[in-house]
């Protein structure tokens, strides 16, 4: 008997969910109200908790908009126009080689960026399938478009430039903090790898990381839950992000009015998408209400892809602690008009 009035109250507790999800998922699109105070929480020991009005300006795929993702070339930019572009965080991608280097890059594979069909006779030229030697003919500027142009298209054998080859992640570091002077970079690095390939790409990242002392400028993150509790649980110095998962806990914690402490979140930041990246909208994650909800939880909320100005100025006044964008200097810009 105890067993079956189990399964009933198990039931009726599933029923009283749904029914308590559905106004949450009628109203997801809805803006939040514009007359919410901001709430400061001066004691927070979250260094990516900004001050408000002033967010960090992150240059998404280290400024995908105005040169090749995830080149040197693209960092080459954003470090010499250091004071025009006013670039406080540096966010790319990496993943294993064949030969477990640490390389960046965003998609799995090199098919849609790069020369790579071409050059292996193949489609699904898979980042983990060859090694970095291999991947030094792929121009990582073949379908980059620029003004209406390609400029990088068609280089190929000696003609490719240095700065469009493949890199690996102790290059791009080594070059930063070379190249800096006074100014520290924060770090956005996101493991794009999966599965065992996702832990092996963990491992290297943490030697690259502590090897250089930059646990405190760092977060990492992923979107694997596997590979972010492989995080969590072998490397938990280093500061990382929300996975999918927690993500959508969090959202539904917050709206819920639920306290997040209940399941002691680990995580540092949220990187979460807003306006145009979010389908427009369809779900609004870019309001007051939810900035004070983080920030009470010491948490800090990260808005990507954010390339629409009057998106930029909605988010900074909302109280967004760091804008990743394609187009930092238009970002940084915007900003400032909103002090």
């Amino acid at each position: 008997m105890s067993a079956i009035v189990l399964t009933i109250k198990n039931i009726f507790h599933g029923i009283v969910a749904v029914f308590m999800l559905i106004p949450i998922l009628l109203t997801m699109g809805e803006a939040g109200d514009p007359n919410t105070p901001v709430e400061v929480y001066p004691d927070s020991d979250n260094p990516y908790i900004t001050e408000y009005l002033d967010p960090d300006i992150s240059a998404h795929r280290s400024g995908a908009g105005i040169a090749p993702q995830n080149t040197l070339m693209a960092f080459e930019n954003i470090v010499a126009g250091a004071d025009a572009i006013g670039v406080d965080t540096l966010e790319f991608d990496v993943q294993i080689t064949k030969d477990g280097e640490l390389v960046l890059s965003h998609d799995l594979t090199y098919d849609s960026a790069t020369n790579a069909v071409e050059a292996f006779g193949r489609k699904n030229v898979f980042v983990s399938s060859i090694t970095l030697e291999e991947a030094q003919v792929l121009n990582l500027g073949e379908n980059f478009k620029g003004n209406g142009d390609y400029p990088y298209r068609g280089l190929r054998g000696d003609d490719i430039p240095y700065n469009l080859r493949v890199v690996t992640c102790d290059e791009i570091i080594d070059y930063i903090e070379a190249n800096c002077g006074d100014k520290q970079y924060k770090y956005v690095i996101e493991v794009k790898s999966i599965g065992i390939n996702g832990r092996r790409a963990v491992d290297k990242l943490y030697s690259v990381i502590t090897e250089r002392d930059l646990e405190d400028r760092t977060i990492w993150s992923t979107f694997a839950p596997d590979v972010s509790a492989y995080m969590k649980n072998h490397y938990p110095e280093i500061s990382r992000t929300a996975d999918a998962i927690e993500a959508v806990q969090f959202y539904f914690y917050y709206r819920m009015g639920w306290d997040l402490q209940d399941v002691n979140p680990s995580y540092v930041a949220l990187q979460i998408p807003y306006g145009e990246s979010a389908f427009d909208n369809l779900i609004n994650l870019g309001n007051r209400e939810m900035v004070n909800y983080a920030h009470k939880n010491n948490i800090a909320l990260q808005y990507w892809t954010i390339n629409n100005p009057d998106e930029i100025r909605h988010l900074t006044l909302a109280g967004a602690d760091c804008i990743m964008t394609d187009y930092p200097q238009m970002a940084y810009e915007t900003v400032s008009e909103c002090r």
